[in-house]
């Protein structure tokens, strides 16, 4: 009997983390530690929440001008966590 629709172990269990919706919550766990590496010892320092829903990845930050910095470079940010996950998760970055 031959097989018709090989698939690897690693592309099936993407395809069910993306239908369970839980590919968001191992995203999001990996971004937490990218953020600080990307970033920078001290953004991360200045950063109080950050987490992934929906493609939005939200920001909490301490500093106001650390805030309008950020928001001029958000789609650098996205397009270089995006990068470093090998998967473009992260649609905009929202800073707050």
């Amino acid at each position: 009997m031959q097989r018709r629709n090989e698939q690897s172990v690693a592309e099936i269990l993407r395809q069910y983390l993306k239908i369970t919706q839980l590919d968001n919550v191992v995203f999001a766990d990996r971004i937490a530690s990218l953020w600080q590496e990307t970033l920078g010892d001290k953004i991360a320092k200045e950063t109080d929440r950050i987490f992934l829903q929906n493609g939005y990845l939200f920001v909490n930050l301490k500093s106001p001008s650390l805030k309008t910095e950020l928001m001029m470079r958000r789609t650098m940010i996205a397009h270089r966590l995006n990068e470093k996950l090998g998967s473009d998760v992260i649609k905009t970055v929202v800073i707050r």
